[in-house]
């Protein structure tokens, strides 16, 4: 018995050492399995990397300083005209001079007017806020537009819009809107509206206007809900005021337009003016719109009754449009009045302009 039992311990122990044995074994097997995957995938991963794509914001600190390029949008548009729209009237003049003058308008704003050697600009000041700005000079900066761009290349940096809509307004442009006068938004507040002469295909004239100023003008088919905004009626001393200063916009605009052609710029003449707002206020207060007279008398009888004296002349009509600006480059995108106005030779105008009717008289002295 003793030896049995003997014989069974030791059957045991050898038992009890076989698991053990087998333990070790399996336990070694795993960690060189684990050890020879880990291998594989480490490896693979260096040689085969994966692509991922990501976003990161990035943290600035104050040692970090962001450069950008010269002709990075944001540089180039810094000291762009537009910036000053919707700013108090002080920052374009601390930087621009004082106004050569102030004129009245239609659209209860003063048209600030600034004439340099190089450049000229008309200001729309409203309760000493800028609301538009209108220049032709190829010297001003409207990045990213420039006077003397084709229209191909304005077209290649914005797409042209059939509406503009904004608040509780829509504005619809014709055919001939986008063609001669199309508009752009340049930013939430701020718009341009583009005069293209037709004979270049470039631009030849800029206004830049805020919402308010939009509104006033009207200067598209316009559809609106609520209530919109209308410019106070001027009694008969402001029409006069204002008229006065349409007449020097108009005889400045067209001297500007003569000096972009290397022409002579023209003097004023009294006489011929008198005779112009005689026609401009004939045809409003007779209903009429052509260069003759209801009577017969055309341009010679009108200059003769004025005491006029000249050697040619020429003469050019509008009615109807919203102001200087407008008229000008109106005229210049017709073939007769376009020759008027870049006729090398006459020497002076004179410009009558009478409620919503225009009147230019060119003579040679």
């Amino acid at each position: 018995m003793i030896n049995i039992a003997l014989h069974i311990m030791e059957l045991t122990q050898v038992n009890n050492r076989w698991g053990y044995m087998k333990i070790k074994v399996v336990s070694f097997i795993l960690i060189v399995f684990l050890i020879v995957l880990f291998s594989l995938f480490y490896f693979r991963q260096s040689e085969e990397p994966q692509l991922v794509h990501y976003h990161k914001k990035p943290i600035l600190t104050k040692s970090d300083k962001v450069h950008l390029d010269e002709d990075h949008t944001l540089i180039v548009q810094q000291n762009a005209v537009w910036k000053y729209l919707n700013q108090n009237i002080d920052n374009f003049v601390s930087v621009y001079g004082e106004p050569d003058r102030k004129d009245p308008s239609l659209y209860d704003f003063e048209w600030w007017v600034f004439k340099q050697e190089d450049f000229y600009i008309q200001v729309a000041v409203q309760n000493e806020t800028i609301i538009s700005i209108y220049s032709n000079t190829d010297t001003l900066d409207f990045s990213p537009l420039e006077i003397g761009q084709t229209i191909k290349e304005i077209e290649e940096i914005y797409r042209l819009q059939e509406e503009i809509e904004f608040d509780h307004i829509r504005f619809k442009l014709t055919e001939d809107d986008l063609q001669q006068r199309p508009v752009l938004r340049l930013s939430e507040e701020v718009f341009a509206q583009l005069y293209i002469d037709q004979f270049t295909e470039k631009l030849a004239g800029i206004r830049l206007l805020n919402k308010d100023a939009f509104e006033l003008l009207k200067p598209y088919e316009l559809f609106y809900w609520g209530e919109i905004s209308e410019a106070s009626e001027p009694d008969e001393d402001q029409w006069k005021a204002i008229e006065g200063g349409l007449e020097k916009q108009i005889f400045d605009l067209t001297n500007e337009i003569r000096a972009e052609y290397e022409l002579e710029v023209l003097s004023w003449d009294d006489q011929a003016a008198d005779a112009a707002k005689a026609h401009s206020q004939d045809m409003f207060e007779e209903n009429y719109f052509s260069h003759y007279s209801l009577n017969g008398d055309g341009l010679k009888e009108r200059l003769l009754a004025a005491n006029a004296h000249y050697l040619s002349a020429g003469e050019n009509i509008a009615a109807h449009y919203v102001d200087a600006p407008a008229v000008i480059h109106g005229w210049l995108n017709s073939e007769g009045h376009r020759e008027a106005l870049l006729k090398e030779e006459y020497t002076h105008l004179g410009v009558g302009v009478y409620q919503s009717f225009y009147t230019q008289n060119f003579i040679q002295k």
